[in-house]
């Protein structure tokens, strides 16, 4: 049962004294994929974890993306509370050589050949159409210069032509992570899309989520994930509302981002971390060889060999007619894809099992908002398999649901993992970017507090929030008060700090 399943975590092992203490816990040893669940998706996540020698939970998040996206256009699904879009957000946290951008490549081979050939046809629509738009002013010009005489009653007189509109763009990759250049997107191309992309700190440390920007792309993102409708409303443009829109989305980032992307309060209190599936998988750095071994050949040969069904079975979901509402050009109007009986009952069990662990001191008290949404991302998962093995099939099966809830109970524990690295509030969060900063950035011995204000993190030029952080780091053994004076920057200091960075290179 889910609620024996996950246990509060234990806390991290102590540290001699000597040695620097992490401000967060240590992140424990990451749990296997759970292969059984996986399905249809079983074989090309390993095969891209076979030939890129990536963690298997690398490749299952860009597999996962990739599926969503061909399928999310083509029904929505049922949950215990009416129906919802089966798109997936996810996130996927390593550090560079974890070949996250190779994993990536071969999920999405199959996505880019077909963009690249709706491109050249897209160019030339756009001529033909611009052709037509040029034809369509001059006669327009010619009827302003002649004089009518209007006819009572005769309503041809009242007509008016309208111009020819512009083809729909119709490629599917997208990487502007704005919420303004996907809205934009959005209104004048294909209802479905994914915005996938292995620069997620552009997206965390960007343009989008500074402080004056952050609410609004969070929001903005929140409401493609529940299917709702989005509005845009400036001085500059004629407002819009756009509806019947999918997207799916898969960000890449760096560890040093990751907690404090995690412990962000408004992410938290948004709610766009709670739609979000995370894997933070163990390094597989240091591993990895290549060898003529002839087993590993054959390894090699079956997974290109899975790749190619894969890519033929993503170009002919990609091929299938979008249900596009007879009213418009690009409103989608998905069937629903129903619950079996059978799947009904698990689904109602994994809520029951999820809603306990949520309660005070249990696993989930602190990740009640993504606990929450467990059950329907369960399912959405489950949708997300069930149209990739047939495109027609209309329900969840009780098979297809439970690989989905053993699926979700895995991203449960991943979250419950790393939430359990302290929870970092946002004081912390702030330390930790300035441990960053004095460990990997400053490369002298001492550092003195005028130093940090000036050279430091832009963010923390605040003296008491650098209080603070100077607090912390001397608490935690980062930084070590010093007697006497000693040149810094080129200035005599009495209040100084010797920097520790005994293994703490990041």
């Amino acid at each position: 049962m889910l609620t024996s399943k996950f246990s509060k975590g234990e806390s991290c092992a102590s540290t001699p004294q000597s040695e620097p203490v992490p401000l967060f816990g240590e992140l424990r040893e990451a749990e296997p994929v759970p292969w059984a669940a996986l399905g249809p998706l079983a074989d090309p996540i390993m095969s891209i974890s076979t030939l890129t020698q990536a963690p298997a939970a690398i490749a299952m998040q860009s597999v996962l993306t990739v599926v969503s996206t061909v399928t999310q256009g083509l029904a929505d699904v049922e949950t215990l509370r009416g129906h919802v879009p089966i798109s997936l957000f996810a996130l996927t946290i390593a550090k560079s050589g974890e070949r996250k951008s190779a994993c990536d490549a071969l999920a999405t081979a199959a996505i880019k050949d077909v963009d690249q050939e709706r491109e050249r046809q897209y160019r030339l629509a756009k001529r033909v159409f611009e052709a037509e738009l040029l034809e369509f002013q001059k006669g327009q010009r010619r009827k302003s210069n002649k004089d009518f005489e209007v006819i009572e009653g005769d309503p041809g007189d009242s007509k008016c032509d309208l111009a020819p509109e512009p083809p729909l763009v119709p490629t599917i990759l997208i990487s502007d992570v704005t919420i303004e250049g996907l809205h934009r997107r959005l209104e004048t191309g294909t209802p479905s899309v994914a915005l996938m992309t292995d620069e997620g700190g552009q997206f965390f440390g960007g343009h989008s989520m500074k402080k004056e920007n952050a609410l609004k792309t969070a929001a903005g993102f929140s409401k493609l994930w529940d299917g709702s409708s989005i509005s845009k409303s400036r001085a500059s443009s004629e407002p819009s509302v756009l509806y019947g829109k999918r997207v799916s989305l898969h960000l890449m980032l760096q560890p040093g981002m990751a907690q404090t992307v995690i412990g962000d309060p408004m992410m938290k209190d948004q709610g766009l971390l709670s739609r979000i599936l995370i894997a933070w998988p163990d390094s597989k750095i240091g591993s990895r060889q290549i060898t003529k071994d002839p087993s590993r050949i054959a390894e090699e040969s079956e997974a290109k060999a899975n790749l190619v069904a894969f890519d033929e079975r993503i170009k002919a979901l990609l091929k299938l007619a979008l249900p596009i509402h007879p009213e418009t050009r690009a409103d989608l109007e998905p069937r629903i894809l129903k619950l079996s009986d059978q799947a009904r009952a698990k689904l109602e069990e994994f809520y029951n099992c999820v809603e306990h662990a949520s309660n005070r001191g249990e696993a989930f008290e602190y990740m009640t908002g993504f606990a929450a949404k467990a059950p329907e991302m369960a399912v959405r998962i489950a949708g997300v398999q069930t149209l990739y093995a047939d495109e027609l099939a209309t329900e969840i099966t009780e098979g297809m649901m439970s690989n989905g809830i053993i699926m979700m109970e895995w991203y449960l524990s991943e979250m419950q993992r790393v939430s359990d690295t302290g929870r970092p509030n946002e004081e912390l969060c702030a330390a930790e970017a300035l441990r960053q900063w004095v460990v990997n950035k400053w490369a002298e011995e001492f550092i003195d507090k005028r130093t940090m204000m000036k050279n430091g993190p832009g963010h923390l030029r605040d003296g008491n929030t650098l209080d603070f952080c100077i607090k912390k780091l001397t608490e935690h053994g980062w930084l070590a008060r010093e007697p006497g004076r000693q040149v810094i920057n080129g200035s005599n200091s009495k209040t100084y700090w010797r920097v520790v960075r005994r293994g703490a290179v990041e």
